[in-house]
């Protein structure tokens, strides 16, 4: 069987839409169809049946889905006892992390990891987040949540702290709040997506909630610029507010350690050379930030 088309069906079975497949293999809506026609006239039945929202299995395709999962399996190890045989660590890490801790944390750090290897191509995958390691969208991933039922491996490698913060032209002649009953007169600008940040949003609000919401953001960058350009007060990552010395922490006593981070790899693929470089790399950069990372 030809592997990749048996990779363009569990993508299709994965997502259960051509175009969310063809987004995951950077390929094209016309392309995943001619490979599931083609994959689909070589075993001389259908794989799928069209359904309200996209396409579900049909009974060959979901025993096509399990030897294809046990294909998936095989190749991982084949490319770990091939990889771990190597003396010099090369080839591509693909590696899940989310986009601020990418741009504030570890985008400044990177240049040393590839000066000392040469032979490795990272790619830093944002979106989706987080990527499947099981779906080789991703080898390592960091993420706030342990293995789940991906059944990877890995550890917690350190928290993340939240706080407030304004910007120094917005605490210019202000009382800047430090027990509950001072956020009133305070302008505050929240989250608009509680759905990935629900706990953050409801401890903001709580916390908050005398003042006047003025704006809410979806993305840690806007509301950073928001505070930076004076608009009022937020809850941002502590490590990047103290990167920024024209923000100042409001009401200090105010922190939350929000989320672990977990640093996690495929169990057939995590003593690869090249991805226990990566793993290595990210581990130690936690470990010297810790107290910057918890804020």
């Amino acid at each position: 069987m030809d592997w990749d088309l048996c990779k363009t069906f569990v993508a299709v079975a994965d997502s259960g839409s051509f175009t969310a497949a063809a987004r995951r293999l950077h390929s094209s809506h016309p392309t995943v169809s001619r490979k599931i026609t083609a994959l689909e006239a070589q075993l001389g039945t259908k794989l799928f049946a069209r359904a309200a929202d996209g396409f579900v299995l049909t009974a060959d395709g979901r025993t096509l889905r399990e030897h294809a999962e046990a294909m998936a399996a095989a190749a991982l190890r084949a490319e770990a006892a091939v990889g771990a045989g190597g003396r010099k660590a090369r080839g591509t890490v693909k590696l899940s992390i989310g986009a601020t801790l990418a741009s504030h944390w570890l985008m400044p750090r990177l240049r040393s990891f590839l000066d000392a290897h040469h032979h490795i191509r990272l790619e830093i995958i944002t979106h989706p987040f987080p990527a499947s390691v099981w779906r080789r969208e991703a080898d390592v991933v960091l993420r706030p949540v342990d293995s789940g039922e991906e059944n990877l491996v890995g550890r917690k490698i350190g928290r993340l702290g939240t706080g407030f913060y304004a910007s120094r032209a917005y605490a210019a002649g202000r009382s800047l709040p430090e027990r509950s009953g001072e956020w009133k007169g305070h302008s505050i600008i929240g989250f608009a997506d509680q759905d990935s940040n629900a706990q953050l949003a409801r401890w903001s609000d709580a916390i908050t909630r005398q003042g006047t919401m003025v704006m809410r953001c979806s993305s840690q960058g806007d509301m950073l610029a928001a505070v930076r350009a004076g608009i009022g007060i937020s809850a941002l990552s502590c490590f990047v507010a103290e990167s920024y010395p024209d923000l100042v922490r409001v009401a200090p006593q105010k922190l939350v350690s929000v989320a672990d981070l977990w640093l996690l790899a495929h169990p057939d693929l995590v003593e690869l050379s090249a991805v226990r470089a990566v793993v290595d790399f990210v581990a130690e950069c936690a470990r010297a930030d810790r107290e910057r990372l918890r804020g």
